[in-house]
């Protein structure tokens, strides 16, 4: 009997020892993480929810305004030329040729007075002039080429014909140390007879001072035509910034009547 007990006893205690080695040991910093995860995860799937449960936002389309409405710049064009646009100044005029050279001969206008630095080539060279940034150059010859930003200006030899020539440089952009100067090259005149000089900056030339210059070239005939004047002057208008070319013919006998030929 006494046996008996004792194994009795020794199996119990084997099956508990059987059940502490099959218990798997907890490890504390184990479960931390495992708690950790689960609970981002769980956050996780909050917020996913509630971004599902938000109102989708509003999205704007701009409408294209149709051609008649209203700008919504209402700044003012600036006043530099488009390229290839000739530029007309906004200076009201008093006193015009015409309409067509408008743009270049007004009242007011600047002129050439006796302190004006006149060149009168004397020898058979490419001669070069400048035609300044805001103002004007003006040539007075009998024959001759002037090219000046890749144009040429022809002017050929016609028997009791002079020309009277009138470039406008660049329009003045105000910026300080800028230079927006041109020059022209002059070829194919006559020395001692063409003759030229730079004008001040100014809106136009003066009509005025364009008209002793169209009787000095058809009466007195100046450097050219001899003493009595040309019958005929040809007008030659240019603008560098656009390129606009304009020739007229006038008549000794009706100097304010101008015939555009080109």
């Amino acid at each position: 009997m006494k046996k008996l007990f004792v194994l009795v006893v020794l199996v119990s205690m084997l099956a508990a020892c059987a059940q502490t080695q099959a218990a798997p040991t907890r490890d504390p910093l184990v479960e931390a993480l495992a708690t950790s995860q689960a609970l981002q995860v769980q956050g996780l799937n909050m917020i996913q929810t509630q971004l599902a449960q938000t109102e989708a936002p509003v999205v704007e389309v701009a409408t294209k305004l149709p051609p008649t409405a209203t700008p919504l710049s209402t700044q003012p064009a600036a006043p530099a030329p488009v390229s290839g646009d000739l530029y007309r100044s906004p200076v009201q005029t008093t006193d015009v040729f015409n309409e067509e050279s408008a743009w270049m001969i007004a009242e007011p206008g600047v002129i050439l007075d006796d302190t004006a630095a006149w060149v009168i080539p004397s020898v058979n060279a490419t001669h070069f002039a400048n035609v300044p940034e805001g103002g004007f150059t003006y040539f007075s010859l009998g024959q001759g080429k002037i090219v000046v930003d890749g144009f040429t200006i022809d002017l050929p030899y016609q028997e009791g014909n002079n020309y009277l020539v009138l470039i406008r440089g660049r329009i003045d952009d105000g910026i300080v140390d800028k230079d927006l100067n041109e020059t022209a090259e002059v070829t194919d005149f006559i020395p001692g007879h063409a003759i030229w000089s730079i004008m001040p900056p100014g809106a136009y030339v003066s009509k005025g001072w364009f008209m002793q210059q169209l009787v000095v070239s058809t009466s007195t005939g100046g450097t050219n035509c001899g003493a009595t004047g040309c019958t005929t002057t040809h007008v030659v208008l240019f603008d560098v910034d656009s390129h606009t070319y304009q020739v007229f013919e006038v008549k000794a006998d009706a100097l304010n009547n101008w015939t555009l030929v080109n």
